[in-house]
Protein backbone atom coordinates (compact mmCIF):
# COMPACT_ATOMS: atom_id res chain seq x y z
CA UNK A 1 0.00 0.00 0.00
CA UNK A 2 1.31 3.38 -0.99
CA UNK A 3 1.67 5.88 1.83
CA UNK A 4 1.81 9.67 1.35
CA UNK A 5 5.51 9.64 2.25
CA UNK A 6 6.32 6.93 -0.32
CA UNK A 7 4.37 8.78 -3.01
CA UNK A 8 6.28 11.94 -2.15
CA UNK A 9 9.64 10.15 -2.27
CA UNK A 10 8.78 8.64 -5.67
CA UNK A 11 7.75 12.07 -6.97
CA UNK A 12 11.03 13.55 -5.71
CA UNK A 13 12.96 10.71 -7.36
CA UNK A 14 11.17 11.23 -10.68
CA UNK A 15 11.74 14.99 -10.42
CA UNK A 16 15.48 14.48 -9.85
CA UNK A 17 15.69 12.05 -12.76
CA UNK A 18 13.95 14.55 -15.03
CA UNK A 19 16.32 17.31 -13.89
CA UNK A 20 19.36 15.12 -14.67
CA UNK A 21 17.90 14.15 -18.06
CA UNK A 22 17.18 17.82 -18.79
CA UNK A 23 20.75 18.83 -17.89
CA UNK A 24 22.21 16.06 -20.07
CA UNK A 25 19.91 17.03 -22.95
CA UNK A 26 20.94 20.67 -22.59
CA UNK A 27 24.63 19.71 -22.56
CA UNK A 28 24.15 17.55 -25.67
CA UNK A 29 22.29 20.37 -27.44
CA UNK A 30 25.03 22.86 -26.55
CA UNK A 31 27.68 20.49 -27.90
CA UNK A 32 25.75 19.95 -31.15
CA UNK A 33 25.32 23.72 -31.51
CA UNK A 34 28.89 24.47 -30.40
CA UNK A 35 29.89 25.92 -33.78
CA UNK A 36 26.97 28.36 -33.69
CA UNK A 37 27.73 29.35 -30.10
CA UNK A 38 31.40 29.92 -30.95
CA UNK A 39 30.40 32.08 -33.92
CA UNK A 40 28.16 34.10 -31.58
CA UNK A 41 31.11 34.55 -29.23
CA UNK A 42 33.24 35.61 -32.21
CA UNK A 43 30.62 38.22 -33.08
CA UNK A 44 30.74 39.48 -29.49
CA UNK A 45 34.53 39.86 -29.83
CA UNK A 46 34.01 41.93 -33.00
CA UNK A 47 31.56 44.15 -31.09
CA UNK A 48 34.08 44.56 -28.25
CA UNK A 49 36.78 45.59 -30.74
CA UNK A 50 34.48 48.13 -32.41
CA UNK A 51 33.54 49.66 -29.06
CA UNK A 52 37.21 49.76 -28.02
CA UNK A 53 38.10 51.65 -31.22
CA UNK A 54 35.09 53.97 -30.89
CA UNK A 55 35.78 54.83 -27.22
CA UNK A 56 38.65 57.31 -27.87
CA UNK A 57 36.67 58.87 -30.74
CA UNK A 58 33.74 59.44 -28.38
CA UNK A 59 35.97 60.89 -25.66
CA UNK A 60 37.78 63.28 -28.02
CA UNK A 61 34.76 64.49 -29.99
CA UNK A 62 31.83 64.12 -27.59
CA UNK A 63 29.82 62.44 -30.36
CA UNK A 64 27.16 59.85 -29.64
CA UNK A 65 27.89 56.14 -29.46
CA UNK A 66 26.50 55.27 -32.90
CA UNK A 67 28.31 58.15 -34.62
CA UNK A 68 31.56 57.19 -32.93
CA UNK A 69 31.06 53.56 -33.98
CA UNK A 70 30.41 54.64 -37.59
CA UNK A 71 33.54 56.82 -37.65
CA UNK A 72 35.65 54.10 -36.03
CA UNK A 73 34.36 51.47 -38.46
CA UNK A 74 34.89 53.69 -41.48
CA UNK A 75 38.39 54.63 -40.33
CA UNK A 76 39.35 51.00 -39.73
CA UNK A 77 37.98 49.92 -43.13
CA UNK A 78 39.85 52.80 -44.82
CA UNK A 79 43.12 51.81 -43.14
CA UNK A 80 42.71 48.16 -44.14
CA UNK A 81 41.82 49.20 -47.69
CA UNK A 82 44.95 51.36 -47.89
CA UNK A 83 47.16 48.49 -46.74
CA UNK A 84 45.53 46.16 -49.27
CA UNK A 85 46.00 48.76 -52.02
CA UNK A 86 49.69 49.22 -51.22
CA UNK A 87 50.69 45.62 -50.48
CA UNK A 88 47.74 43.45 -51.51
CA UNK A 89 49.01 42.39 -54.93
CA UNK A 90 52.43 41.39 -53.65
CA UNK A 91 51.01 39.54 -50.65
CA UNK A 92 48.50 37.72 -52.88
CA UNK A 93 51.29 36.62 -55.22
CA UNK A 94 53.37 35.37 -52.31
CA UNK A 95 50.43 33.52 -50.77
CA UNK A 96 49.75 31.84 -54.11
CA UNK A 97 53.43 30.87 -54.38
CA UNK A 98 53.35 29.63 -50.78
CA UNK A 99 50.35 27.38 -51.48
CA UNK A 100 52.14 25.98 -54.54
CA UNK A 101 55.49 25.43 -52.84
CA UNK A 102 54.37 23.92 -49.54
CA UNK A 103 53.34 20.45 -50.83
CA UNK A 104 56.57 20.25 -52.80
CA UNK A 105 58.59 21.27 -49.72
CA UNK A 106 56.86 18.64 -47.58
CA UNK A 107 57.53 15.91 -50.16
CA UNK A 108 61.13 17.02 -50.55
CA UNK A 109 61.71 16.96 -46.79
CA UNK A 110 60.12 13.51 -46.46
CA UNK A 111 62.36 12.12 -49.24
CA UNK A 112 65.52 13.68 -47.86
CA UNK A 113 64.82 12.86 -44.20
CA UNK A 114 62.34 9.94 -43.97
CA UNK A 115 62.40 10.07 -40.16
CA UNK A 116 61.07 13.68 -40.35
CA UNK A 117 57.91 12.84 -42.30
CA UNK A 118 55.48 15.58 -41.29
CA UNK A 119 52.37 13.40 -41.40
CA UNK A 120 54.03 10.67 -39.33
CA UNK A 121 55.22 13.18 -36.74
CA UNK A 122 51.84 14.76 -36.05
CA UNK A 123 49.41 11.91 -36.60
CA UNK A 124 48.32 9.76 -33.73
CA UNK A 125 48.10 12.50 -31.11
CA UNK A 126 45.27 14.84 -30.20
CA UNK A 127 47.41 17.95 -30.55
CA UNK A 128 48.86 16.74 -33.85
CA UNK A 129 45.43 16.04 -35.27
CA UNK A 130 44.30 19.46 -34.07
CA UNK A 131 47.16 21.16 -35.93
CA UNK A 132 46.47 19.21 -39.12
CA UNK A 133 42.75 20.02 -38.89
CA UNK A 134 43.52 23.69 -38.37
CA UNK A 135 45.78 23.74 -41.42
CA UNK A 136 43.21 21.97 -43.60
CA UNK A 137 40.41 24.26 -42.35
CA UNK A 138 42.57 27.30 -43.05
CA UNK A 139 43.11 26.11 -46.62
CA UNK A 140 39.36 26.28 -47.28
CA UNK A 141 39.56 29.96 -48.13
CA UNK A 142 35.96 30.41 -49.24
CA UNK A 143 34.52 28.78 -46.12
CA UNK A 144 36.78 30.81 -43.83
CA UNK A 145 35.90 34.03 -45.65
CA UNK A 146 32.17 33.32 -45.50
CA UNK A 147 32.42 32.58 -41.78
CA UNK A 148 34.34 35.82 -41.23
CA UNK A 149 31.68 37.86 -43.07
CA UNK A 150 28.87 36.32 -40.99
CA UNK A 151 30.73 37.00 -37.73
CA UNK A 152 31.61 40.54 -38.83
CA UNK A 153 28.01 41.46 -39.74
CA UNK A 154 26.66 39.93 -36.52
CA UNK A 155 29.33 41.77 -34.53
CA UNK A 156 28.29 45.08 -36.09
CA UNK A 157 24.66 44.44 -35.13
CA UNK A 158 25.67 43.62 -31.54
CA UNK A 159 27.92 46.71 -31.37
CA UNK A 160 25.08 49.00 -32.50
CA UNK A 161 22.55 47.75 -29.90
CA UNK A 162 24.51 45.91 -27.16
CA UNK A 163 21.90 46.65 -24.45
CA UNK A 164 19.23 44.59 -26.23
CA UNK A 165 21.39 41.46 -26.23
CA UNK A 166 22.76 42.05 -22.73
CA UNK A 167 19.27 42.54 -21.25
CA UNK A 168 18.01 39.49 -23.11
CA UNK A 169 20.80 37.37 -21.66
CA UNK A 170 20.18 38.68 -18.13
CA UNK A 171 16.49 37.72 -18.34
CA UNK A 172 17.56 34.07 -18.57
CA UNK A 173 18.71 34.24 -14.93
CA UNK A 174 16.61 34.63 -11.74
CA UNK A 175 16.15 38.22 -10.61
CA UNK A 176 18.16 37.53 -7.47
CA UNK A 177 21.20 36.65 -9.60
CA UNK A 178 20.87 39.28 -12.33
CA UNK A 179 22.92 41.94 -10.54
CA UNK A 180 25.86 39.56 -10.04
CA UNK A 181 25.66 38.29 -13.61
CA UNK A 182 25.53 41.88 -14.90
CA UNK A 183 28.67 42.77 -12.90
CA UNK A 184 30.39 39.64 -14.27
CA UNK A 185 29.50 40.61 -17.84
CA UNK A 186 30.93 44.10 -17.26
CA UNK A 187 34.17 42.65 -15.88
CA UNK A 188 34.42 40.20 -18.77
CA UNK A 189 33.87 43.03 -21.27
CA UNK A 190 36.67 45.10 -19.71
CA UNK A 191 39.03 42.12 -19.60
CA UNK A 192 38.33 41.24 -23.24
CA UNK A 193 38.70 44.88 -24.29
CA UNK A 194 42.13 45.15 -22.69
CA UNK A 195 43.30 41.80 -24.03
CA UNK A 196 41.95 42.36 -27.56
CA UNK A 197 43.48 45.83 -27.80
CA UNK A 198 46.88 44.52 -26.76
CA UNK A 199 46.55 41.45 -28.95
CA UNK A 200 45.64 43.39 -32.11
CA UNK A 201 48.65 45.68 -31.73
CA UNK A 202 50.85 42.65 -31.01
CA UNK A 203 49.53 40.94 -34.15
CA UNK A 204 50.59 43.90 -36.29
CA UNK A 205 54.01 44.23 -34.66
CA UNK A 206 54.73 40.48 -34.78
CA UNK A 207 53.65 40.24 -38.43
CA UNK A 208 55.87 43.17 -39.41
CA UNK A 209 58.87 41.89 -37.41
CA UNK A 210 58.55 38.37 -38.84
CA UNK A 211 58.29 39.70 -42.40
CA UNK A 212 61.34 41.98 -41.92
CA UNK A 213 63.36 39.22 -40.24
CA UNK A 214 62.57 36.64 -42.94
CA UNK A 215 63.35 39.17 -45.69
CA UNK A 216 66.74 39.94 -44.10
CA UNK A 217 67.79 36.26 -44.00
CA UNK A 218 66.53 35.70 -47.56
CA UNK A 219 63.59 33.40 -46.78
CA UNK A 220 61.00 33.01 -49.56
CA UNK A 221 57.52 34.59 -49.32
CA UNK A 222 58.50 36.80 -46.37
CA UNK A 223 55.45 39.07 -46.62
CA UNK A 224 52.99 36.17 -46.84
CA UNK A 225 54.62 34.37 -43.92
CA UNK A 226 54.59 37.60 -41.91
CA UNK A 227 50.86 37.96 -42.59
CA UNK A 228 50.24 34.37 -41.47
CA UNK A 229 52.31 34.90 -38.32
CA UNK A 230 50.45 38.12 -37.52
CA UNK A 231 47.02 36.52 -37.94
CA UNK A 232 47.92 33.42 -35.92
CA UNK A 233 49.31 35.63 -33.14
CA UNK A 234 45.64 35.97 -32.16
CA UNK A 235 45.94 32.42 -30.75
CA UNK A 236 48.48 32.80 -27.93
CA UNK A 237 51.08 30.07 -27.37
CA UNK A 238 49.73 27.66 -30.02
CA UNK A 239 49.38 30.17 -32.89
CA UNK A 240 53.09 31.07 -33.16
CA UNK A 241 53.99 27.37 -33.32
CA UNK A 242 51.53 26.77 -36.16
CA UNK A 243 52.76 29.93 -37.95
CA UNK A 244 56.35 28.69 -37.87
CA UNK A 245 55.55 25.38 -39.59
CA UNK A 246 55.07 26.66 -43.20
CA UNK A 247 58.09 28.97 -42.84
CA UNK A 248 60.32 26.09 -41.69
CA UNK A 249 58.99 23.78 -44.40
CA UNK A 250 59.74 26.35 -47.12
CA UNK A 251 63.18 27.02 -45.65
CA UNK A 252 63.97 23.29 -45.68
CA UNK A 253 63.88 23.36 -49.49
CA UNK A 254 66.96 25.65 -49.41
CA UNK A 255 68.92 23.68 -46.82
CA UNK A 256 69.20 23.33 -43.07
CA UNK A 257 71.18 26.53 -42.69
CA UNK A 258 68.13 28.59 -43.71
CA UNK A 259 65.92 26.43 -41.45
CA UNK A 260 67.98 27.38 -38.39
CA UNK A 261 67.98 31.06 -39.35
CA UNK A 262 64.20 30.97 -39.86
CA UNK A 263 63.70 29.25 -36.52
CA UNK A 264 65.91 31.91 -34.93
CA UNK A 265 63.75 34.71 -36.36
CA UNK A 266 60.58 33.20 -34.90
CA UNK A 267 62.18 32.55 -31.50
CA UNK A 268 63.61 36.08 -31.25
CA UNK A 269 60.34 37.75 -32.29
CA UNK A 270 58.34 35.64 -29.83
CA UNK A 271 60.74 36.56 -27.04
CA UNK A 272 60.26 40.24 -27.92
CA UNK A 273 56.48 39.74 -27.97
CA UNK A 274 56.37 37.86 -24.65
CA UNK A 275 58.82 40.01 -22.67
CA UNK A 276 58.43 43.49 -24.18
CA UNK A 277 55.37 44.00 -26.41
CA UNK A 278 52.60 42.34 -24.37
CA UNK A 279 53.78 43.55 -20.92
CA UNK A 280 53.95 47.12 -22.23
CA UNK A 281 50.56 46.93 -23.95
CA UNK A 282 48.44 45.07 -21.41
CA UNK A 283 50.45 45.07 -18.20
CA UNK A 284 48.69 42.67 -15.84
CA UNK A 285 45.15 43.61 -16.83
CA UNK A 286 44.41 40.00 -17.79
CA UNK A 287 46.05 37.83 -15.15
CA UNK A 288 45.53 34.42 -16.78
CA UNK A 289 48.29 31.94 -15.89
CA UNK A 290 50.14 30.79 -19.05
CA UNK A 291 49.56 27.07 -18.35
CA UNK A 292 45.81 27.69 -17.93
CA UNK A 293 45.72 29.59 -21.23
CA UNK A 294 47.67 26.83 -23.00
CA UNK A 295 45.46 23.99 -21.80
CA UNK A 296 42.32 26.03 -22.48
CA UNK A 297 43.35 26.63 -26.09
CA UNK A 298 44.34 23.00 -26.68
CA UNK A 299 41.31 21.54 -24.87
CA UNK A 300 38.77 23.74 -26.67
CA UNK A 301 40.57 23.11 -29.96
CA UNK A 302 40.32 19.34 -29.47
CA UNK A 303 36.67 19.56 -28.39
CA UNK A 304 35.39 22.03 -30.98
CA UNK A 305 37.98 22.02 -33.77
CA UNK A 306 39.63 25.08 -35.35
CA UNK A 307 36.99 27.50 -34.04
CA UNK A 308 37.67 26.31 -30.51
CA UNK A 309 41.39 26.74 -31.12
CA UNK A 310 40.88 30.26 -32.48
CA UNK A 311 38.58 31.43 -29.68
CA UNK A 312 39.95 29.29 -26.85
CA UNK A 313 42.02 31.97 -25.13
CA UNK A 314 39.37 34.75 -25.00
CA UNK A 315 36.85 32.14 -23.86
CA UNK A 316 39.27 31.17 -21.11
CA UNK A 317 39.42 34.84 -20.05
CA UNK A 318 35.62 35.02 -19.78
CA UNK A 319 35.47 31.74 -17.85
CA UNK A 320 38.27 32.92 -15.55
CA UNK A 321 36.39 36.15 -14.77
CA UNK A 322 33.13 34.26 -14.16
CA UNK A 323 34.74 31.68 -11.86
CA UNK A 324 36.61 34.31 -9.85
CA UNK A 325 33.57 36.54 -9.34
CA UNK A 326 30.64 34.14 -9.12
CA UNK A 327 32.29 31.20 -7.36
CA UNK A 328 35.50 32.23 -5.58
CA UNK A 329 34.32 35.70 -4.53
CA UNK A 330 30.53 35.42 -4.23
CA UNK A 331 30.14 31.77 -3.16
CA UNK A 332 33.31 31.08 -1.18
CA UNK A 333 33.69 34.64 0.08
CA UNK A 334 37.40 34.80 -0.80
CA UNK A 335 39.12 38.02 -1.77
CA UNK A 336 40.36 37.61 -5.34
CA UNK A 337 41.58 39.89 -8.10
CA UNK A 338 39.16 40.10 -11.03
CA UNK A 339 40.53 41.33 -14.36
CA UNK A 340 37.74 43.75 -15.21
CA UNK A 341 37.65 45.20 -11.72
CA UNK A 342 41.39 45.76 -11.76
CA UNK A 343 41.15 47.63 -15.05
CA UNK A 344 38.49 49.91 -13.61
CA UNK A 345 40.53 50.54 -10.43
CA UNK A 346 43.66 51.47 -12.35
CA UNK A 347 41.70 53.73 -14.70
Amino acid sequence: MLTPSSVLSEAQFIRRVLIVVGILALAAALYVLSDILLLIFGAVLVAVVLHAIAAPVRRLTGWGERTSLAVAGFGTATLIGLVVYLFGAEIADQLYALIEKLPEAVSSLSRAEPFLSVSDIVKGSSVGNLIMNAVSWGSTIFGAFATFIVVLIAGIYIAIEPKIYRDGLLKLFPKSAQERVSATLSDAFDALRMWLGAQLVAMILVGVLIAIGLAIIGAPSALALGLIAGVLEFVPIVGPVIAAIPALLLASADGWNLVWWTLGVFVVVQQIESNIIMPLLSGKAVDLPPAVGLFAVVALGILFGPLGLLLGYPLAIVIDVAVRRLYVHETLGEEVTIAGEKVDDEA
